[in-house]
């Protein structure tokens, strides 16, 4: 079995963990920000957002932002690990094009105690062992072969469990875990699950085969009433008999 074909089932597999990661004040790759809905004294919305936000929580976003934790050697091996992890293809985009070197930069210093550690001493590990196997060549410089060889060695922690590769298999783990939870929280990324949310349904009444099957159907006087799509913008209204009016 080709372990790196299975790369993308892996990805798939911890989608539900990672969109659990950080769901409140949190933002997405394209500097978009995820708010579950408008929080008591809200702005208005940010133009790239896709909710209100507080003037704290936008006090708190920019100071973030305008952080910066890792060297810019550090941010081009993640944007390469990430594309390993989430390659893109087939009109999906790959993790860079979405955004997730830039959101794992963000997250990185929105919670410190959480990311820098993991995340530094992991790259410091990954370029050690890229130079003990390809004569100090660090991982940015290696061929995409000799990447993967390395990959291929830390994408199973469970067989890394007890050699010499485990503290390698659990940077990757992490690093797999922030390239999910970046990739599909990014409007790119969403849009791949085609997930459609809670977005208004066009309800044309019950299915004529259901309503023949309980021997029902529409009082003619109301059909146009009940299913008329040009209508769907306005509030029913009842008289004090309990008879539609609108």
């Amino acid at each position: 079995m080709d372990r790196r074909k299975t790369l993308k089932t892996l990805l798939a597999g911890t989608v539900g963990t990672a969109l659990v990661a950080k769901t409140t004040g949190c933002e997405t790759p394209t500097g978009e920000v995820v708010n579950p809905g408008p929080a008591p004294g809200a702005t208005e919305a940010q133009p790239l957002g896709y909710g209100l936000r507080t003037a704290k929580e936008v006090e708190h976003d920019a100071k973030v932002k305008a952080a910066r934790f890792f060297t810019d050697a550090e941010l081009a091996t993640i944007a390469i690990l990430a594309d390993i992890i989430a390659p893109g293809g087939d009109g999906e985009p790959s993790a860079t094009e979405a955004g997730v070197p830039e959101w794992i930069e963000f997250m990185a210093n929105d919670q410190p105690d959480y990311h820098q550690t993991k995340m530094r001493g992991g790259l410091m590990w990954l370029n050690i062992e890229s130079s003990r196997r390809f004569g100090g060549k660090v991982f940015s410089e290696l061929t995409e072969a000799e990447r993967l060889e390395i990959v291929d060695d830390i994408a199973w922690p469970e067989e890394a469990e007890g050699t010499e590769m485990e503290a390698g298999a659990n940077f990757f783990s992490h690093m797999r875990f922030m390239t999910v939870s970046g990739y599909f929280t990014s409007k790119e990324g969403i849009k791949t699950l085609d997930y459609q949310g809670n977005a208004a349904n066009v309800w044309d009444g019950v299915p004529q085969e259901v309503l023949d099957k309980h021997g029902l159907a529409y009082d003619e006087k109301y059909l146009p009433l009940y299913v008329d799509q040009s209508r769907r913008e306005i509030m029913a209204e009842w008289d004090d008999e309990g008879n539609l009016i609108s």
